[in-house]
């Protein structure tokens, strides 16, 4: 079998969990004969390049080399370029018979795009989804704002790769209650199974040090850190005289103190340092860990949300007492006072109960429960165990060609039906509505005609042109093309696109300003998308500045709550069942200042017929200094959103609390054109988006500047 492994982390590179666990099943899948290549950022390469290892190979690839770099945020960039990278490996070496992928940072989102709208290279990949570490929920805990862009945009990413999966795989069923709670998705594609781990066979050496306490983790809120420290710190008001050994680095960001938490700790806890009751030991390396645990009595793992970390069974297969909290997936691992000890965060008096029973056990009790510690890891999380119940799954896994987009949100089944029904003629019709546009208008024409799909009539709508030259472009146009003007007086943008969509006879519709252009594939690619998913409605795709700007614009497909937040799609040059525009999408004349094309796509979905992006910019988008975007004010934008809002007031209703965590960790959605970059970037505004974008790359990426950047914001707003 060959075998992808997709991920954010690998050894020697990175460190943590997850790459922990996709070192351990690479060697797992080698040494049961498959052949695995991991796909793993980095970014001191300047171009993909593939490196045999003792029995695996590794590509490595720089995101930053790819041409989204420029207007995608980081994550959303970082999982663009798998995407492209595992589309490079295709072509190269043929497709792989399993991907599989974390869903944290949601590396898998754009390959399960283009797999979800039937992409030649992606539609038939096998993709496995591994459960680890969703940011939407690890957020929560860690007491970050979670609805602040682009942490909520990464996190519906990761939604979307959980409900797009062929299948889920999470080491903890604690995991799976936990998402649960947060979003829905088809619980029967979710199997678990436990992460291999190989301990080291090396004998202990060390005798114990009684009474020696330690963490070892990541210095956050939601691996329990800071309730361990008010759990000791109650103990040794107490009197308890034993200190407290903290392995962990401690640069991660607390966000409701605006401190990193080694500072944080360091001042709220000096005098515990000072007295030597509390000693940090800072990260160490994972080769000299063991060096700091042979000796250690008790490990203490107080997770307030966990999957299955390896923290827990690192210290059991060493044969170390661990206490654990129940909040997490080492509930599943310890049998209470058996092979370790679980202690329960909402009981008050539970953890100080069961450490000092710990620390009053005999030997001989600590010697037994060690020793089942160690064995039930050696037999219950071994190669040999875990391959025989993952590889049943693996094997089962089957993509089925594509019926239904996988949208994180309900669609109406009923309304699904009765558009498929109808009969399929195939016919496009591109309405250009048009006002005395004659210097561009041939360009766009063009563009329609140069289109791979050719079964197309063009409908111009020319809203009461006054200017002669415009006319006779008009006439000129009609007589050479055979494109069907209407006539009428000036009535607006929104009349004039109904008038076309009605007098169309296509059973697919499109408009297309007529500054604008599009490329020869995006006709065909959305019909071919229209044609085969049943549950889509309309499509649009990324846009390229051209004339007065370069530079693209992505959308994304539109979903609430977000979509009643921002516009998230290139509006003004959708492809649709025409019918279902008909139906639910023609266009609000009341909109006088615009955003007429953004208020039908609201429409659409308020009655159940959704639409997607083409992740791909097909649709040219003139800058021009006098165009409508351009002369759009701030007051004219808040009069149009209040009108949406009151026309789609109960739909506004079912997301009333998501919209205004969204409004309240963003501000007014106006201010956001797209979701996956970092808005509150201290100076931002000093800086064009493609600078803004290089230096957030740049802070995403390095330890030192992400903890200046995060230095100087606190200090401003001081």
């Amino acid at each position: 079998m060959n075998y992808w492994i997709l991920t954010s982390e690998f050894p020697p590179l990175y460190g943590g969990g997850i790459s922990t666990y996709c070192y351990e099943t690479v060697n797992m899948l080698f040494k049961n004969g498959h052949d695995v290549t991991v796909f793993v950022p980095n970014y001191s390469c300047t171009s993909i390049k593939r490196q045999e290892k003792q029995g695996y190979e590794i590509v490595y690839f720089n995101p930053n080399e790819f041409y989204t770099k420029s207007f995608l945020g980081h994550e959303a960039n970082l999982s663009f370029a798998f995407s492209q990278v595992v589309k490079h490996q295709i072509e190269k070496h043929g497709a792989p018979d399993i991907i599989e992928s974390q869903e944290y940072m949601g590396i898998a989102y754009y390959l399960l795009q283009f797999k979800k709208l039937n992409y030649t290279l992606f539609k038939d990949l096998k993709v496995v989804i591994t459960l680890h570490a969703p940011s939407f929920l690890y957020l929560e805990y860690n007491q970050v704002n979670f609805y602040r862009m682009p942490y909520y945009w990464v996190g519906e990413m990761e939604k979307f790769c959980i409900i797009a999966a062929d299948c889920l795989i999470s080491p903890s069923k604690y995991l799976v209650d936990e998402i649960g709670k947060r979003m829905n998705f088809d619980t029967s594609k979710v199997h678990i199974i436990k992460n291999p781990y190989s301990p080291s066979k090396k004998d202990n050496n060390k005798t114990i040090k009684q009474n020696k306490i330690t963490f070892f983790g990541k210095l956050t809120p939601q691996k329990g850190s800071l309730e361990l420290l008010k759990y000791f710190d109650l103990l040794w008001v107490k009197g308890f005289l034993h200190p407290l050994y903290m392995i962990g680095g401690g640069d991660h960001f607390y966000h409701p103190e605006g401190v990193f938490m080694n500072d944080f700790i360091h001042k709220k806890y000096k005098s515990r340092i000072k007295s030597k009751l509390l000693r940090l030991l800072g990260s160490i390396p994972p080769d000299k860990l063991n060096d700091h645990l042979e000796d250690t009595h008790l490990v203490v793992i107080p997770s307030l949300v966990d999957n299955l970390p390896y923290t827990v069974l690192e210290a059991m297969g060493m044969g170390k007492i661990v206490l654990a909290s129940i909040q997490g997936g080492q509930s599943e691992v310890i049998n209470d006072a058996e092979d370790g000890f679980l202690f329960d965060h909402t009981q008050p008096d539970s953890f100080e109960k069961q450490i000092k029973h710990i620390l009053n056990l005999s030997l001989e009790n600590i010697e037994e429960i060690a020793s089942k510690a160690k064995k039930k890891i050696e037999l219950n999380y071994s190669f040999e165990k875990i391959y025989s119940e993952k590889i049943k799954i693996i094997e089962s896994v089957c993509s089925l060609k594509n019926i239904d987009f996988p949208f994180l949100n309900s669609v109406n089944k009923q309304i699904n039906q009765e558009i498929n029904n109808l009969k399929k003629e195939n016919l496009l019709s591109v309405v250009v509505p048009y006002y005395n546009m004659g210097a561009y208008v041939n360009e766009t024409i063009d563009s329609i005609l140069n289109s791979e799909y050719k079964n197309i009539e063009i409908i111009i709508v020319n809203d009461g042109s006054t200017d002669k030259s415009s006319i006779d472009v008009l006439e000129m146009l009609k007589l050479k093309n055979s494109i069907q003007v209407i006539h009428q007086n000036n009535q607006g943008l929104a009349i004039a696109r109904n008038k076309g969509a009605m007098q169309a006879s296509g059973e697919f519709l499109a408009f297309l300003d007529p500054d604008d252009s599009v490329e020869p594939t995006y006709y065909k690619k959305a019909i071919d998308i229209l044609n085969d998913i049943n549950n889509v409605y309309f499509v649009g795709c990324w846009a390229k500045y051209f004339d007065g700007a370069n530079g693209h614009w992505p959308a994304f497909t539109p979903e609430p709550p977000y979509l009643l937040f921002h516009n998230m799609i290139n509006s003004s040059a959708l492809v649709y069942k025409k019918d279902a525009f008909l139906k639910s999408g023609l266009n609000d004349s009341q909109m006088i200042f615009g955003m007429e094309d953004y208020e039908s796509v609201i429409s659409m979905l308020s009655k159940g017929y959704q639409g997607i992006v083409i992740p791909e910019p097909l649709w040219n988008y003139r800058i021009r200094k006098n165009s409508m975007a351009r002369m759009f004010t701030v007051d004219k934008q808040i009069f149009l959103y209040r009108l949406i809002s009151e026309k789609h007031s109960e739909y506004f209703a079912k997301f009333a609390s998501q919209l205004t965590n969204l409004l309240n960790a963003n501000g007014p959605g106006i201010h956001i054109d797209n979701p996956t970059v970092i808005y509150n970037l201290p100076g931002a505004n000093l800086f064009s988006t493609k600078v803004k974008q290089k230096i957030i790359g740049l802070i995403k990426t390095n330890n030192l500047l992400r903890k200046t950047a995060l230095y100087i914001k606190r200090n401003l707003k001081v």
